[in-house]
């Protein structure tokens, strides 16, 4: 039965998400997101014709405050982030 799960369903090698914490700059709380480098970016061209992946996340805390903090994280082409901008927090460095 394995077999067959794994044929249909692979499982998701190492280093397939990209965590991550942002801190919201209204209230304080942390939230944990992340990335499946695999499916979530989008194939963009920079101005020299050059390929690379984007991401846009927004997240919304749990709390009182609901508060949108907005992240985009830019990929290479072998999904290795170089860029990140964050709008409506900060990120935490774990």
């Amino acid at each position: 039965m394995s077999f067959f799960k794994n044929l249909f369903f692979p499982p998701h090698p190492a280093g397939t998400f990209y965590p991550f914490s942002v801190k919201c700059k209204r209230c304080g709380e942390i939230l944990q997101g992340r990335v499946n480098v695999y499916n979530e970016p989008s194939l963009e061209l920079d101005e020299k014709g050059k390929p690379y992946y984007t991401c846009r996340k927004v997240l919304i805390g749990n709390g009182y405050c609901f508060e949108r903090i907005e992240v985009v994280f830019k990929f290479d082409e072998r999904k290795r982030m170089f860029d990140r901008e964050i709008n409506g927090g900060e990120f935490v460095e774990d």
